[in-house]
């Protein structure tokens, strides 16, 4: 409505916009829909092809393999995420001039449409991450299949924020939270995700009896968004000067950041999203290297326990 209401710069460019990226976006939706449905029963010459054969194919695939094992479909779906990302922000860049009564709402609109976007597609990846795992077993993999097929296959029919909600709470409370470091015991962050209305069964997780010192290293990680290596030099820091609390530009300064700004720092969707790549790649190398440090990311943890809840839920129906 607002583009079309009048014909200043910035809403000419806005219909710009939106007319290239419906059209951009309108193609890659017409393509997924040509493709099969991903859990309906086909065939493709002697092969039958459903949901419990995509299943077992993905099951099969070893973690580097598995770009090769996904239909076209699902491939289109994520390309579709990705672009859907791009629209917004296109619209975003062309609004941030405009910053008056009447574009603040948009500006907002448009910032919690790029939330949801990037958040569904950190689902999707954090859904995969399970499917390509050798370490995780078979029922948590298969239910894992269940849900990104899910969203592959209904990305363009309905709201994908239904995906991950308790991560989602936490995603969008950290994004908020300031990073205070202090004892570097995690209380205050803890304090701030909580009044952040962040989901308490997110902390469960990590407060538990059952909670083991890896979870709570990813935990840290989660909280202070710097690697654990870096938390265990401030660590190490703080005792070799007898410093019981640290603040974030003494620390940026100890870790020798440049110009002393803390990097990086979550300050929205896509640099939670980047976070979560850094923090994920960091495991897999620990992994690989046998080197002390979290072996997973804290929301890896999260939806271990989400899902195998919701196995055992189905167990006992």
């Amino acid at each position: 409505t607002y583009a079309r209401a009048g014909d200043t710069p910035h809403q000419q460019s806005l219909r710009k916009a939106l007319d290239v990226g419906f059209q951009r976006l309108g193609s890659i939706a017409l393509a997924l829909e040509t493709y099969p449905s991903l859990i309906a029963n086909d065939r493709l010459g002697d092969r039958q092809r459903s949901l419990d054969t995509l299943m077992d194919a993905l099951l099969s695939a070893a973690g580097h393999a598995l770009e090769w094992t996904l239909p076209t479909k699902a491939v289109l779906s994520r390309a579709f995420g990705i672009a859907k990302v791009n629209f917004w922000t296109s619209l975003d860049h062309v609004l941030r001039p405009a910053k008056g009564e009447t574009e603040e709402p948009l500006h907002r609109g448009i910032e919690d449409a790029i939330e949801e976007a990037v958040y569904t597609r950190l689902a999707e990846e954090l859904y995969g991450s399970f499917v390509g795992s050798q370490t995780l077993d078979d029922d948590l993999r298969r239910t894992a299949i269940d849900h990104v097929t899910d969203l592959w296959e209904g990305r363009v029919r309905f709201a994908t924020y239904r995906f991950c909600p308790i991560l989602r709470s936490a995603w969008a409370a950290r994004t908020r939270a300031p990073r205070v470091f202090g004892t570097l015991m995690g209380t205050s962050e803890l304090v701030q995700l909580l009044f952040a209305d962040c989901d308490e069964r997110f902390l469960d997780v990590f407060t538990a009896q059952d909670s083991n010192e890896g979870m709570i290293q990813a935990f840290e990680e989660f909280l202070f968004d710097i690697p654990f290596e870096s938390i265990e030099a401030v660590r190490a820091y703080m005792a070799k000067n007898d410093l019981t609390c640290v603040g974030p530009q003494e620390v940026a300064e100890h870790l020798g950041f440049p110009t002393g700004q803390m990097r990086p720092l979550i300050g929205g969707a896509k640099a939670l999203y980047s976070s979560f790549r850094r923090r994920r790649v960091k495991a897999q190398y620990r992994t690989s290297m046998e080197v002390p440090g979290p072996q997973r990311t804290a929301e890896s943890y999260v939806l271990e326990a989400l899902l195998r809840t919701e196995i055992q839920k189905g167990s006992s129906a």
